[in-house]
């Protein structure tokens, strides 16, 4: 079964024009190497371009919602951003519709637990090496106030972690949550991303020591010659303990001078 991932970063003002941009594919050239420009034609955005810039039509989603007149924080939060995938397997033998039904079941997860009007974006890659989403929900909590801090706290990222597998579970999906680990940092996509060559790195490092640990490993003969270990065989009788009947399947009779027989190798040496 393959494993659920769910990454969550935070978004401010300065940091909208360059996710939208990469979202959105809004330029030719991108520095994440992963992305194939001929098959960006393949990616979905699941809420039908709801937001079209994503600095200035989440200000002024924020504006229009607020419960409170006072002007934004420069540093606010202004969007969590969360990226949802799974491994190459779990993907590789389904078909677009459903790779496109997996990521809408999980944006309804989102929808149900922070309201569907906060989510302003869920825009399916599919023009990487990974099929993945990046799904971003404005933090308002249920005033309408907006506080990155009390709508995703740390007890709510570990409810997410618990019952997103489980609703996708439900909905068909064979899947099951990460491992647990309360200190684990949520990464940033540049920091994943880096996490991931790394590990690519170390896998093809650790095969090429395998590769030259086998070209130096001696095969083993198919038969032992024991005249090289300086053996013979030597016959001893061996006294049956009393009470004994049978000694390996043969019966023995008592006071028999025939004694059973056993051949063994021994080294003299």
């Amino acid at each position: 079964m393959s494993y659920l991932v769910a990454r969550m970063q935070k978004m401010k003002a300065e940091n909208l024009v360059g996710i939208g941009n990469h979202n959105q594919r809004k330029t030719d050239h991108h520095s994440n190497t992963d992305i194939d420009p001929a098959r960006s034609h393949l990616n979905v955005d699941l809420m039908d371009d709801r937001t079209q810039n994503y600095k200035t039509d989440i200000q002024d989603f924020i504006n229009d919602k607020k419960a409170t007149t006072r002007a934004l924080r420069k540093d606010a939060v202004l969007v969590n951003e969360w990226i949802i995938f799974s491994d190459h397997d779990f993907f590789k033998e389904k078909k677009p519709q459903e790779v496109q039904e997996f990521f809408e079941t999980a944006k309804d997860y989102f929808a149900e637990n922070f309201g569907e009007d906060n989510i302003r974006y869920a825009q399916i890659h599919l023009d990487e090496t990974t099929p993945h989403m990046h799904l971003g929900i404005v933090p308002f909590d249920p005033e309408k106030k907006l506080s990155a801090k009390r709508v995703f706290n740390r007890r709510t990222l570990l409810t997410i972690q618990e019952e997103l597998p489980t609703f996708l579970q439900r909905k068909g999906f064979d899947i099951q949550r990460g491992e647990k680990n309360l200190e684990r940092k949520n990464l940033t996509v540049p920091e994943y991303k880096q996490a991931k060559e790394e590990l690519q790195t170390i896998e093809k490092e650790l095969t090429s020591k395998k590769d030259q640990i086998l070209s130096l490993a001696e095969p083993l003969p198919e038969k032992i010659d024991l005249t090289t270990y300086q053996a013979k065989p030597e016959v001893i009788q061996v006294k049956v303990p009393s009470g004994e009947k049978f000694f390996w399947g043969t019966e023995i009779k008592k006071q028999s001078k025939n004694l059973p027989e056993i051949s063994l190798f021994l080294n003299r040496n």
